[in-house]
């Protein structure tokens, strides 16, 4: 095989793994190359599977490429065998060894060197001068000594920003994914580490997109994965950046990202890593936005909208998920953000869609509600997916009731496995008896075990289980919710609630002396901190009831047109500097320009704008009108109450939204805050019911 060949095996090995699959259109445009090519080297592939007596790929609906879990036998074939027939150019073999002694404290021989590249002692020693010569150009000396071998000299930073030079250079040396998975295996020679804090990495570089709207490239994700992959050497044996520039418009995503890897992997990381991140981030290329991002709450607005429509559709009230309106709005913003074609039709979500067709047509029906606001028709693949986000959310409420017990497996660290769990316990009732490896299995009770979850294959233990991505996406959920549809809890006690005063308490102890036994030397106040946090539900959203206090309502506003209403709404807004003239005028011609999709509910409007048009701090403010006037959407019309929304970033008021709509779509709520005699009352009754349904 070819070099590309070698590492499209790697691609579909991987993607076999997770149970997901690439296309040929998705490979074609990974190499930048033509589709014909792309034919040519799968049937290198399936040669070099042949030769080793393994089942061949098969291209089949959409050109996806279809694998059998037999394919993975092929990683160890190919990586020993590829490493070896590789030869290095001199450039190839100069990266490799600029990384080896980046990532050595010590000195290292240039035997070892010649070992790990397979080349002679000669070889290396040609190669000297030039390796020398590349440091001097990055402010890097080698030094050598006749009995000790060469050690690396400069400061840290430096030493950063080369390794991010080299990666960006497109170098074989990380491109291929057998020189790369060498080059990792010489490294944890020096010091090792965890190989599933390395693929944590690519868990919270994702988190973290999503988190902060900003979404790389697929090469650039791959960049910044490397780069973490490598600095993990320096990071873990306290090697840190030794000044911080200035901070860029990158900065709080770069902070967020490491305290997600101090959390996870890492224990103390001081700021200069979080700003030299905000640089390496700040040199890598983002998915151009096709809608303007400063516009993420009308898309809240929009998505609220198709979600009723779809409620409706189906006769299943989804209006009341708050997990499933953010993860669709999450989805929707990285769709809305992606340029050419999407991932394709994957065999899972394929198999979803002909399980759902009554949910796929009610889908269809609604989906120009998107379309409107995205200015162009969705793609099958695009409608596929939000098709698997209304399919899981059904499988989720399905299951809302009941608890099951369940052992988690997964193969890597504490990390991986309490990401998982987070995620598991956010989406459905379970009470999770043990995490364990996989080797484990055979010594495990399963008598009070409903069901097994893990994120590796099993197929060899003989048990019955459920495989995710330990992301646990969408085609996760539905296969879960099925399985667990399925089930009778053996523990029908677990579906009762459990005592506040006995059995809870002791739960969340016990994971605080589980942090406690697992860092001895340490303790990681931060994770008890959570744990904390989750035994008194403590809420990072802004709360309704934070944003209307009573001193922000006010009832029997004279108006005269759905203008005057908007501008009446965001009076006590301008008092208190939460928003601009400016602001209050850009809400009148949003719906001049856009309609009256800001009419959520009957009798209900919600005025907004762009976060750029003048919102200063967030904010609420909702008014009762003395005379009801029509806003032109002739269904929820005429509008009385007109709540003002004064946004700064597409988190910190979404909960609070979400809540107010679904308040004025209880026709109990609205008689009660109608019969309500001051902004006192009113404020009480959403109070009321703001507890009750949280």
């Amino acid at each position: 095989m070819n070099k590309r060949s070698r590492e499209i095996l790697s691609q579909l090995i991987k993607k076999n793994e997770y149970g997901q699959n690439l296309s040929i259109q998705n490979l074609a445009e990974m190499f930048d190359v033509s589709i014909r090519t792309i034919r040519y080297d799968i049937n290198q592939v399936n040669d070099f599977l042949k030769e080793n007596g393994l089942e061949q790929v098969r291209l089949g609906n959409q050109g996806i490429i279809e694998t059998t879990p037999d394919i993975r036998n092929a990683k160890t074939s190919l990586m020993n065998e590829g490493f070896y027939s590789f030869k290095l150019s001199r450039n190839e073999r100069i990266f490799f060894t600029a990384v080896l002694l980046i990532g050595a404290d010590d000195y290292i021989t240039l035997s070892d060197i010649a070992d790990w590249l397979f080349v002679s002692r000669s070889t290396v020693i040609q190669d000297l001068e030039h390796v020398k010569e590349f440091f001097r150009r990055h402010q890097l000396y080698l030094l050598s000594h006749s009995n000790k071998g060469v050690l690396l000299e400069g400061r840290e930073i430096d030493k950063r920003r080369l390794i991010f030079d080299m990666i960006q250079s497109n170098s074989s040396v990380f491109r291929e994914e057998p020189i790369f998975q060498h080059l990792m295996e010489c490294l944890s020679k020096n010091a090792q580490v965890d190989l599933e804090d390395r693929t944590m990495i690519e868990k919270i570089i994702n988190e973290a997109e999503h988190a902060y709207g900003r979404f790389l490239t697929d090469q650039a994700f791959m960049q910044i994965r490397i780069y973490f992959e490598i600095s993990l050497y320096r990071l873990l044996r306290g090697h840190y950046v030794e000044s911080m520039g200035e901070k860029n418009s990158k900065y709080p995503m770069a902070q967020g990202i490491m305290q997600q890897i101090q959390r996870f992997i890492v224990k103390e990381v001081p700021e200069t890593e979080s700003a030299f991140l905000a640089e390496v981030l700040n040199r890598v290329k983002y998915i151009k936005k096709t809608t303007s991002n400063q516009e993420i709450v009308k898309m809240q607005v929009i998505t609220r909208t198709f979600i009723e429509n779809i409620s409706k559709d189906i006769g299943r009230n989804l209006q009341g998920d708050y997990i499933f309106y953010e993860n669709l709005i999450n989805h929707l913003e990285s769709t809305f953000s992606a340029v050419g074609k999407g991932p394709g039709i994957g065999s899972v979500v394929d198999e979803v869609i002909q399980r759902y067709p009554k949910v796929q047509e009610a889908v269809k029906r609604n989906v120009y509600v998107l379309e409107e606001y995205i200015g162009r028709k969705l793609s099958e693949e695009e409608i596929a997916y939000i098709v698997i986000h209304v399919c899981a959310a059904i499988e989720r409420n399905n299951n809302e009731a009941t608890r099951y017990s369940v052992i988690l497996v997964c193969n890597g660290g504490i990390g991986t496995s309490q990401l998982l769990l987070a995620r598991l316990e956010k989406f459905f009732h379970l009470d999770v008896l043990d995490i364990i490896p996989a080797h484990d299995i055979k010594n495990v009770d399963m008598s009070n075990v409903d069901v097994i979850i893990s994120t590796i294959s099993l197929d060899q233990e003989n048990v019955e289980y459920i495989q995710v991505d330990p992301l646990l996406n969408d085609e996760d959920c539905i296969r879960v919710g099925e399985k667990l549809s399925k089930i009778k809890p053996r523990n029908q006690k677990k579906s009762e609630p459990v005592s506040a005063g006995n059995e809870e308490p002791v739960r969340y102890l016990e994971k605080i002396r589980t942090i406690l036994e697992e860092n001895q030397q340490e303790t990681r106040l931060g994770e008890i901190q959570d744990v904390i946090d989750e035994f008194f539900q403590k809420k990072e959203e802004v709360l309704l009831t934070d944003l209307l206090r009573p001193q922000a309502i006010s009832l029997n506003v004279e108006c005269g047109d759905w203008r005057e209403a908007i501008r009446a709404s965001a009076k006590y807004l301008l008092k208190e500097k939460a928003v601009t003239e400016r602001y209050v005028e850009a809400m009148v011609q949003n719906v001049e320009k856009n309609g009256p999709y800001i009419v959520l509910a009957p009798g209900f409007a919600l005025p907004h704008e762009a976060l750029n048009a003048g919102a200063v701090k967030v904010g609420m403010s909702l008014i009762r009108l003395a005379h009801p006037v029509p806003f032109g959407k002739e269904e929820m019309d005429p509008v009385e109450w007109v709540c003002c929304l004064s946004a700064i970033n597409k988190e910190t008021h979404l909960k609070a939204m979400f809540q107010l709509v679904n308040l004025f779509y209880d026709p109990k709520f609205r008689k009660e805050i109608q019969e309500s005699k001051t902004p006192e009352e009113v404020f009480k009754v959403i109070n009321q019911y703001e507890y009750e349904t949280r």
